[in-house]
């Protein structure tokens, strides 16, 4: 049964660094006593009047809390309400001794002279002509906020875009919310389509609006890009929508084809089927397809054999015929893709296509999706390398959206540009990369295709295997049999779709867990024997789990890894506390960090978090330290493009839904030099029986191939 409290927030518990879940004190206004409230968003400040709706519940270690499934913040009325309201800091002028001054005049009147009175405050001894305007200015921006705030709340929408909508529209907030709200599904980040539409109906525009109903099929459309797809079928699309609209098909249908038509919505035919695009991904898949066939007419260069032949003489080996052809291959093609599993000599090929390279005096460009996977291809090959992102010189812009600085206007400068872990680019990325080469430049992706897909829409890599027009070299000889073989053996096993087994040096060894807490308890036991939380094996090991929810998810794999390592229960969860190891959650192009990359936090204060990446010091404060997370356990995803020297991995059958062979060869092939799997044999022999068989909707190799009509 739902209950409603109304009080004054007294002192904030816990706060999540993401700002998704906080607890905090309040005194109830009738009972002025005081209880424990947790509430899954934005704390609100010290001295805020909230109206708090939800339900008592015991928590196993805090005792009764109050579970709020919302949070209104309501305007104070008593005068102790008031001077705590002015006390907060919210307002420019006015601290807690000036707060005290203001309701000592006008009592449980403050709040009406604010509103319709203000300038009644020169009354007050202390406030002058400078601090009045410097009050005045600083309320009316609050006013209008907290007014747009209790708009949002009333239709379920979190008060932290109003700031964003306040910012960016100002004077015209009314207007845009009137008459043309969609605007702010790609004016202000994170502020989705069903958000707004919220607004738009209860500000009221009609159900069957042509403009609600074209904002509804391209939310369907980006509903698709978040499982994968590049497009999708506009059957599927306007039914969905229709459901989504609750409106007809038929009223989907006429503004769906006008909106196509028109080419606001671009569509591509294939094999008598439309498929739907958001603007940015169908202009990623035609051009990318355009430029792939273009730099198939490359001109050779000319012959390899010289270079191999020094290659082998100054390292002491013997390449491969398989490396020799690809040596070659690199110098007749403008695109080349080398595939293959661990230890079969990709980090050899690269090395002796760079020699090659040098030998025709091209420039070497080296790339990665990935921080820490550039950071393993620099090393491995002795060239320096960036990620894409980097290389690109990607910024944020305030909508939100990536802007790339090389481009056809300014590309690269280098003749070849060789990619590795190219299985992770996605086809927006991938498109990019293509428009930043310069005229005449060569491509060589390098990548591991049996791994995970990439995280964002279509698979380009496996798509131009597939066209069987680029040159592709398979490396499938096991050169590496000394280090990590176990390993090496059993990801062979597992990409045939057979059962993985121990082996005798312990290199791949398996616990058979019982239920999921004895896996939590094979976890903890291994990070105590392995020593996890020295400084040595912080970086060096990683624990993996599929998923993030259940006790054996990376969420509370992490705190109670971090329990471990520091020695001491934490209440709450996402502190950070000096000496954790954390993962950046998103690309940051000022700080020069990148998603997936990991450090450790040297310190925190009240305001700050100070972490170390590879030497290199990052400072987090305010929004900023939503952008990492604890990273003592990660996800398979987030570890892909990494390795370490120890992995262990969970896999059980509570996380079914992610059981598959792609994801627990990604997993395993993470470690150079032990892999700890902990499963049960039901759990193993699933992930390897389930390849990955969801189609990903992408006509990337339909365009290649000349079958897909723009």
């Amino acid at each position: 049964m739902t209950e409603e409290l109304r009080g004054t927030v007294r002192k904030i518990i816990f706060s999540s660094d993401d700002g998704r879940f906080c607890v905090f004190l309040l005194e109830d206004k009738e009972s002025r006593k005081i209880m424990t409230a947790a509430y899954r968003g934005p704390a609100p400040y010290v001295g805020q009047p909230v109206l708090l709706r939800g339900c008592w519940e015991r928590h196993p270690r805090f005792g009764m809390q109050f579970k709020c499934s919302s949070l209104e913040n309501v305007k104070p009325e008593e005068s102790e309400e008031i001077k705590q309201f002015l006390a907060s800091g919210l307002i420019e002028g006015i601290g807690p001794s000036m707060a005290g001054k203001i309701v000592d005049r006008f009592g449980r009147k403050t709040m009406g002279v604010f509103e319709k009175h203000i300038d009644d405050l020169r009354k007050v001894p202390g406030i002058g002509k400078k601090t009045l305007e410097k009050i005045k200015n600083s309320y009316e921006q609050i006013r209008e906020e907290q007014s747009l705030i209790m708009f949002l709340q009333s239709l379920g929408i979190s008060e932290r875009f109003a700031s964003d909508i306040h910012k960016k529209y100002g004077d015209e907030t009314e207007e845009v919310l009137t008459h043309d709200p969609y605007r702010m599904v790609r004016d202000i980040p994170g502020l989705g389509f069903q958000e707004v539409d919220r607004i738009a109906l209860a500000r009221g525009i009609a159900p069957d609006d042509s403009d609600r109903v074209v904002h509804g099929i391209e939310y369907m459309i980006s509903r698709a890009l978040m499982q994968g797809h590049a497009c999708a079928p506009e059957t599927s699309v306007f039914r969905n929508a229709s459901l989504t609209l609750e409106v007809t098909e038929d009223i989907v249908a006429a503004a769906g084809k006008e909106a196509i038509d028109s080419e606001y919505i671009p569509s591509v035919l294939w094999e008598e089927k439309r498929y739907l695009y958001l603007p940015s991904l169908y202009e990623a898949e035609t051009e990318s397809a355009r430029r792939i066939r273009a730099m198939m007419d490359a001109s050779p260069l000319g012959s390899s054999k010289l270079a191999v032949e020094k290659f082998e003489r100054e390292n002491h080996l013997t390449l491969a015929e398989k490396q020799k052809e690809a040596v070659q291959k690199a110098l007749e093609s403008g695109v080349l893709v080398i595939t293959g599993g661990p230890g079969t000599g990709k980090t050899t090929l690269v090395q002796a296509i760079i020699a090659a390279a040098r030998q025709f005096e091209l420039k070497v460009r080296l790339m990665a999706p990935t921080g820490r996977a550039a950071k393993r291809l620099s090393l491995s090959s002795g060239v320096e390398a960036d990620t894409i992102h980097k290389a690109l010189e990607a910024e944020l812009h305030d909508s939100g959206r990536t802007f790339f600085n090389r481009n056809e206007s300014d590309p690269l400068k280098e003749d070849l540009v060789i990619v590795d872990e190219a299985s992770m680019m996605d086809i927006s990325l991938f498109y990019h990369l293509l428009c930043a080469l310069k005229e005449g430049a060569r491509l060589i992706l390098v990548g591991d295709i049996d791994q995970l897909p990439p995280v964002g829409p279509g698979s380009p890599l496996k798509d131009l295997i597939e066209w069987g027009e680029v040159p592709v070299v398979r490396l499938e000889h096991i050169f590496r049999q000394k280090e990590g073989s176990g390993i090496i053996d059993n990801a062979a096993r597992i990409r045939e779709g057979e059962l993985c087994y121990p082996d005798e040096q312990g290199e791949f060894s398996i616990y058979y867990a019982s239920s999921e807490m004895d896996a939590f308890g094979a976890v903890m036991n291994l990070c105590r024997q392995l020593d996890y939380g020295s400084e040595k094996k912080k970086m060096s090991m990683q624990v993996l789990s599929p998923m993030y929810r259940g006790t054996c998810g990376v969420d509370h794999l992490n705190h109670a890894i971090q329990e471990l390592v520091h020695g001491h229960p934490l209440e709450g969860g996402a502190h950070f506390l000096p000496g954790d190891k954390v993962m950046q959650k998103r690309n940051d192009y000022e700080k020069g960090v990148y998603n997936g990359d990991l450090g450790i936090v040297w310190a925190v204060d009240k305001n700050k978090i100070f972490v170390r990446f590879d030497g290199r010091e990052v400072v987090y404060e305010g929004e900023d330290r939503n952008s990492i997370q604890l990273a003592y356990a990660a996800t398979v995803h987030k570890s892909q493009g990494s390795e370490y020297d120890t992995v262990i991995l969970v896999l059980l059958p509570t996380q079914s839904i992610m059981l598959k062979r792609n994801l627990i060869y990604t997993g395993v092939t993470r470690a150079r030099k032990r892999t700890i799997l902990i499963s049960t044999e039901d759990a193993i022999a699933r992930a390897v029986s389930r390849q990955d068989t969801a189609s990903r909707y992408s006509l990337f190799l339909p365009l290649l191939k000349g079958e897909a009509k723009e």
